[in-house]
């Protein structure tokens, strides 16, 4: 696992879990569209039921 601390965070959308940490960042100046979430949400939570 690794991890990392920072003062700020530099993007656009983030994906915070349950317990407070970021499983998924999307960088500054890139745009978030709907299959950039879903495959991000399907990574870290699963497939919808």
């Amino acid at each position: 696992m690794t991890s990392a601390a920072a003062d700020r965070v530099d993007g656009n959308a983030l994906l915070i879990r349950p317990g407070g940490c970021v499983a998924w960042a999307l960088p500054t100046g890139q745009d978030l569209d709907a299959t950039t979430l879903v495959r991000a949400l399907g990574t870290w939570f699963g497939q919808p039921a």
